[in-house]
């Protein structure tokens, strides 16, 4: 499970230090369901990037995607996991005393793979 976090210049530092040690465990806590091993996320198993956002951006401050397996209890309720990780995410930063606006973007994916290996 992968999560990319773009960020203004104007967030600060700690706020962005705060999500990189929490945003993992808000998004296994809300997008673990019943559902066998696919369904089984644990904080490690989140992958975070970051990225500063361009000066000409006019997007939300803190814009965070969310990339995830589908599996059908999770693709049932997308709306509901999307609005349950934003609203950890508020109350983290509001912990900050500092008010940003936040952008949730959760994409729920059928993922395959294929591999080819030459015979030697």
């Amino acid at each position: 499970m992968n999560a990319l976090i773009i960020n203004k210049a104007t967030v600060k530092d700690s706020v962005l230090d705060g999500l990189a040690q929490e945003l993992p465990v808000i998004i296994a806590n809300v997008m673990e369901v019943p559902g066998g091993n696919v369904a089984l996320v644990k904080p490690e198993n989140v992958s975070l990037e970051f990225s500063q956002a361009s000066p000409r951006d006019v997007g939300s401050d803190i814009r965070i995607s969310i990339f995830a397996r589908k599996n059908a209890p999770r693709s049932s309720t997308e709306k509901e996991l999307a609005k349950e990780i934003l609203d950890g995410v508020l109350a983290l930063v509001s912990t900050f005393k500092e008010k940003y606006s936040v952008d949730i973007r959760l994409y729920l994916m059928d993922i395959a793979a294929a591999e080819h290996t030459p015979e030697a």
